[in-house]
């Protein structure tokens, strides 16, 4: 639906960027809400993500460990990283270049499963979430950038469903990947 047939569009009036990082942006919008009150909005502006939910062969899902600043806690997750503003708008070809990264795999089986946003309440940041089958070390492993410290580890479903339960595996795309695994399962029997 776009803006002109809501009936809750808030149009925006002006605005001001607070903060401009290597990340993402910090707008304040002031805006008029559907009712003529004007408003104020706190607005992150982000370049947008990719994720991947890698299979291996033997049944079991790719995670990376990493400590997690804002949270204060070692984390597990599924391979994901931020989309370059030069990348352009092959997200394949950017979900390729992190599984190189972080994981030092390829695959030639890589399918779009879904997009959404992380936090529509306040960001623009959409994730793109890809799966990965039939995976195969690259010759030539990408390095990590250089603010990246990871430890790559495969879990069976069961051990994922038990890292949710620890508060290990905690953020939004990897509980996603884990119930999309547990739906596939349940196709298969």
């Amino acid at each position: 639906m776009n803006k002109e047939d809501s009936r809750y569009y808030e149009e925006v009036v002006a605005k001001k960027q607070m903060f401009g990082g290597k990340i993402f942006d910090v707008n304040v919008e002031q805006v008029v809400l559907p009712n003529g009150i004007p408003d104020i909005r706190e607005v992150v502006e982000h370049h947008g993500a990719v994720a991947i939910i890698p299979f291996t062969d033997d049944d079991k899902m790719i995670f990376v460990r990493q400590w997690r600043t804002p949270m204060e806690q070692e984390t597990l997750e599924i391979p994901a990283g931020k989309i370059d503003p030069d990348e352009g708008s092959d997200l394949k070809e950017v979900a390729l270049r992190e599984m190189d990264e972080e994981l030092g795999l390829t695959t030639k089986n890589l399918e779009k499963v879904t997009a959404f946003f992380a936090s529509p309440g306040y960001s623009n940041e959409k994730l793109t979430v890809f799966v990965a089958r039939d995976l195969q070390k690259v010759e030539f492993k990408r390095p990590l950038d250089p603010d990246e410290f990871l430890n790559v580890e495969s879990l069976t479903l069961d051990e994922a469903k038990e890292q949710i339960k620890a508060g290990v595996i905690c953020d939004a795309k990897s509980i996603y990947a884990i119930t999309y695994w547990e739906l596939l399962k349940a196709k298969e029997k």
